[in-house]
């Protein structure tokens, strides 16, 4: 139980309707009808009960199944799971497309989910399935990223792509699996390998850095 994380949980839902709001007082209106803003709610109070009462909100949660199957309609084809951890700043600009989180996730502020868009693990235990996503990232339509696999911050994820391997920060990649688009990651060989035995210990302590930037 965390209390204080469950409290951080409503901030940034304050924070995301101001986002939708953009200072637009009348907008406020519109987004009580918005599936963008009800997948968004839904997943903050999900994961601020289970950070409030931990194991036991699992149990709760299972008698209210009938209570989030009503909500499914609102929430478009969002499915974000409670133990996902998402920083401030969530954004999700076309619900109806469908969107997936794994509860394997681990992502920073000002995410953007254009919208189609999978998070998940490949196949394997959970100790080989965790997903690393720094902030500022831009997932296109239809964008999927499956770990294990870190990605860092500033990039932005092509429409369509798979992401399988680490991504370096400020990076703009797409394809499948996604491969760096913009010239200064490019340059980088064997992109998706931390150590490559084909790179001298020079160009793989370069690898390195822009991975840890």
């Amino acid at each position: 139980m965390n209390p204080s994380a469950a409290a951080a949980q409503v901030r940034y839902l304050g924070s995301e309707i101001a986002l939708m709001v953009n200072r637009r007082w009348w907008r406020l209106y519109s987004c009580a009808f918005s599936a963008s803003f009800w997948a968004i709610a839904c997943y903050r109070l999900d994961r601020c009960l289970y950070l409030a009462f931990g194991p036991l909100w699992r149990a709760l949660r299972q008698l209210l199944s009938p209570v989030f199957f009503l909500l499914g309609p609102w929430t478009g084809a969002c499915e974000i799971h409670y133990k996902a951890e998402i920083g401030c700043g969530l954004r999700i600009l076309h619900p109806a497309l469908g969107v997936v989180v794994s509860g394997y996730s681990r992502i920073g502020e000002r995410f953007t989910l254009t919208g189609g868009n999978c998070i998940g693990r490949r196949r394997g235990g959970p100790e080989t399935g965790a997903i690393h996503i720094g902030s500022d990232v831009l997932l296109g339509v239809n964008a999927v990223v499956l770990g294990p696999v870190v990605v860092g911050d500033r990039v932005s994820i092509a429409a369509g792509s798979v992401v399988v391997h680490d991504v370096p920060a400020g990076s703009v990649v797409g394809g499948v699996p996604a491969r760096p688009l913009n010239r200064a990651t490019a340059a980088t060989q064997n992109y998706g390998t931390d150590r490559s035995p084909s790179r001298s210990p020079a160009e793989n302590e370069v690898y390195r850095s822009l991975v840890e930037e």
